[in-house]
């Protein structure tokens, strides 16, 4: 049986903009129970605006020792945020977040965001399905 990240992602995804302040989002991601969210943008491309993902927060960003004016912007993460096709192995998946040292991915699909995954949905992967 192939899984698929699909299969398994968490979704839908909650995304929010450099500019929100760390207090906002924070509050947002405990309502909802999440871990990381994508950072988002839009190109002002005149003839098509396209969503662009600027980089990706975690709780531990924001624990950080924070201002009420501090952005999202101030404390992300802006290197190179990973993202995985929804219909990718989970296998891949894993591999891609093992080779990059990363916990959580985007997953897309025709240029959306549709899911996350995190290294705590394969722990969920792992416990559903027998292995043995």
């Amino acid at each position: 049986m192939k899984i698929q990240v699909k299969d398994f992602m968490s979704a839908p995804v909650i995304t929010a903009k450099g500019e929100n302040s760390v207090i906002e989002v924070r509050a947002r991601m405990k309502d909802k129970g999440i871990n990381a969210i994508p950072i988002i943008s839009y190109s002002k491309d005149i003839l098509d605006t396209e969503m662009i993902i600027r980089g990706i927060v975690t709780t531990t960003d924001m624990n950080k020792d924070v201002q009420e004016s501090t952005t999202v912007e101030d404390v992300m993460t802006s290197s190179r945020v990973h993202v995985v096709h929804m219909n990718s192995s989970a296998n891949a998946a894993a591999k891609m977040m093992l080779r990059h040292d990363v916990h959580h991915m985007v997953v897309m699909d025709e240029g959306n965001i549709v899911g996350m995954i995190s290294s705590l949905d394969f722990v969920k992967l792992v416990a559903e399905y027998s292995l043995e």
